[in-house]
């Protein structure tokens, strides 16, 4: 598949929100925090959240954020609880792909422009312990299992690597 790859932008926003509203856990997807519109408008200025468009459309994004943006989230205080990670640290998540486009190799080039844009630094996040697909994504890219934590009865495993 083609894929064009972007750094977002404010305007990219909607875009954004569309997609991670499809991917939520009431809708059958595997994203478990619902980030606002506010929040991903200051983390785009902040920090480079990757996006990938085929043929025009946003059909991928992956964010990098400051640990700070998600000290208000429950989820995201569990992680950095049960791993505490190395100073200069980011967020990296959520990966979101559109349905229809997993498995084409999406996944790699998001977490290589990560990579190369965030070099040196120690990326961290967290899955769903009973996600395999997304267990196998992160540890083919270099993500090591660090910690397992538990919030809300659901099990989740910490990750984390260094570019």
């Amino acid at each position: 598949m083609i894929y064009d790859l972007f750094i977002a932008t404010t305007a990219d926003v909607p875009e954004i929100l569309a997609l991670q509203a499809e991917n939520q856990i009431a809708k059958g997807g595997a994203l478990s925090v619902e980030f606002p519109a506010a929040w991903f408008e200051t983390t785009v200025q902040e920090m480079p959240v990757v996006i990938a468009r085929r043929r025009g459309r946003l059909v991928g994004y992956l964010v990098s954020s400051a640990p700070e943006r998600t000290k208000d989230y429950a989820l995201g205080q569990a992680k950095f609880e049960a791993y505490p990670a190395k100073a200069g640290a980011y967020n990296s998540g959520p990966l979101c792909i559109e349905a229809s486009e997993r498995g084409q190799g999406l996944a790699e080039r998001l977490f290589e422009l990560q990579g190369s844009l965030l070099r040196g630094r120690e990326g961290v996040g967290f899955i769903r312990r009973d996600n395999a697909a997304s267990r196998a994504a992160h540890a083919k890219y270099g993500f090591l299992e660090v910690a397992i934590f538990t919030y809300d009865t659901i099990e989740y495993l910490a990750v984390a690597r260094t570019t």
